[in-house]
Parts: structure tokens; sequence; C-alpha cells
């Protein structure tokens, strides 16, 4: 980051909004997309030694453009249809390990590989001098669509989490109705989107969150791959046909925080350079709901690490009144 990050210039961050007045009508016909793709879940039991869940299956559903989303679903041994925390992962980052805590309070996991991610990445290449892959080197998913609002990645991605709710609500031993969405950095933005357009959704855990306010010192932060991927579109100069930084407006869930009713805990890094305070900070600042956030003077992207996962547990406990 090329200077400290002023706490005080971070907590009054509260950006004029210009959103997109046809913004819930672009997602409205997006919906009306998904509805008519049959959704062809499927369950796979994972058996293991010993582990301390009723059922632990791989699990897998259709979305948009005849994708196949994937993920590990773990139900805990209780009684009757439980509640559900559903991850997404970063951009380029890996799954998280399912957490025991959940399962002790008989809540119900379900960890998403992001579209193009886990097998279906695409393959980095190889310096062939060194032999090492390609230092900064990113798969360019963010690269193109903006041009048609319909192709971008981000629309698949905020439709697949439309798409997990509901393949949620027919999966047995879930309460359809109690869903939690936990996201870090990028898959923060996916939880904001889900949240704002279902109300199934109880509350939001959102760790370093990105793609909230894309400003110039989130897009500053070169670290952050989709922001190499998205600086040549972004540095074009806008045309008759399109203006990106009004196009990408459509997928910055900063425009969808006055929906955000249900609570909701942040995470922030003050030394974050993958996603900028400012940006966490404007997105926090637009929501009006039960909100808290956890403020680690001297972390990244990474802030909280161990010391988190029983915070965000607590959350859940109270949020579910468990």
């Amino acid at each position: 980051m090329p200077q400290a990050v002023n706490f005080d210039e971070c907590f009054q961050t509260f950006p004029k909004l210009d959103s997109p007045e046809d913004l819930d009508a672009f997602w409205k016909e997006g919906f009306q997309i998904l509805k008519k793709i049959p959704i062809k879940e499927s369950y796979k039991t994972v058996l293991k030694g010993s582990f301390i869940w009723e059922s632990l299956n791989e699990v897998s559903f259709q979305s948009v453009g005849n994708y196949t989303i994937h993920g590990k679903l773990a139900i805990p041994r209780k009684r009757g249809d439980r509640p559900v925390v559903v991850f997404f992962h970063d951009y380029l980052g890996g799954e998280e390990e399912l957490h025991k805590g959940y399962s002790e309070l008989g809540v119900a996991q379900l960890h998403i590989t992001l579209r193009g991610h886990g097998a279906d990445m695409v393959q980095a290449p190889v310096d062939l001098n060194t032999g090492k892959i390609l230092a900064n080197w990113s798969p360019n998913y963010f690269a193109e669509g903006l041009e048609n609002k319909e192709d971008f990645y981000m629309r698949k991605l905020y439709l697949d989490v439309v798409r997990t709710i509901e393949f949620l609500r027919l999966s047995d031993g879930i309460d359809g109705d109690k869903i939690i969405l936990h996201g870090k950095s990028l898959g923060s933005a996916l939880a904001v989107f889900g949240a704002a357009y279902s109300d199934r959704v109880k509350g939001l855990i959102l760790e370093t969150p990105n793609f909230c306010y894309i400003d110039k010192d989130q897009i500053s932060l070169k670290q952050n791959p989709w922001i190499r991927e998205l600086t040549p579109s972004l540095e074009k100069r806008a045309t008759k046909k399109v203006d990106y930084k009004k196009s990408l407006a459509y997928f910055d869930v900063i425009h969808l925080a006055k929906k955000i009713k249900i609570p909701a805990l942040f995470t922030c890094g003050m030394e974050d350079q993958i996603s900028h305070p400012k940006s966490i900070f404007a997105l926090f600042n637009h929501m009006n709901c039960d909100k808290r956030m956890q403020i680690y003077p001297n972390e990244g992207n990474e802030a909280g690490k161990e010391k988190q996962i029983q915070v965000n547990i607590d959350f859940v406990k109270e949020i579910l009144a468990l």
C-alpha cells in the first residue's frame, strides 16, 4: 500500500452513490434465466475413518452457462433440519477447512468451490527457463465481459449464489430458511449479493470484503489479481458503446448495501493490500442493519486468522439463538 491507511479517514468514508437506475431490473432478468435451468442436484457421501458429522457429502448442482457448481456439505448428528453456514472463498483462494465448532452447535456447513476454481481452474503456464509458475499469473476471468454485462464473470458468480440458496432449500436435513452466508474477500461480495436478494439469509460474515466501492484506492492495490485483470478495461476510454466503470457498478455490492437488513459481522485489517480498508468501511457505513466490525490495526488480508474463527462461531450462535 503506498501509504499507511488512516483509521479516522476510513471511519468517515461514506461515498455518494450513483447506482444504476435499472440495477434491480438487470438482476431480475438474470434470475428469470436461472429459473429455466434445472438444478440437477447430486450428493455423494464421503466416508472417513472417523468424523463428527452425520453426513459429509460432495455435492453438485447446475447453474448458468451449463456450468456445474461443486461443494462439500457437512450435516451434524442432530435431529430435525439444521441451519447452515455457506462459505465462499476468495478469488484464486483455497477452500477453508470444515469447522468442528459449527458441528458442535448443530449447524451444517456448505463450502462452495467458485466457478472456474478447483479441478476446473485454468492451469498456470510454467516458465521454461526456471520450471516455475509465472509470477503474478492469474486466469483472466475478469479480463472480458464488461462490454456485454451478461457475460461478465461476476454476474455468473452472483447467480451461482442464488442457485446455491435454491439448492439448500431442496437438501434433506437442511433448514433452507436459516442460512448464514460467510465470504472471504471477493467471496464476501457474493455473500452480500445473496443476502440482498434472498430473505432466507439470516446473517452475514464478511471477512476483509472487496468488490465493494471499487474506487481509485481499491484499484491501486495491484497485488489483488482481479484488479490486475480489470485494469486494462478500466483504463480504456469510454466509447458510445460502453463505459466500463458504469458497467462495473452493476456488480459493485456497495450499491446493494441498503438492501441488507440482517446482522453483519465484518473484519478489517488496516494493512490490507488486497481489500482496501476504505472500501470495507464504505460498505459498512452504507448498511442500515445490526452491524459490527473486528478491526486488526497491524494485520492485512488474513486479519484475525485463527482468532477470528471463534468470533465467527459466537456470531452464528447469537444469530441462530443456539
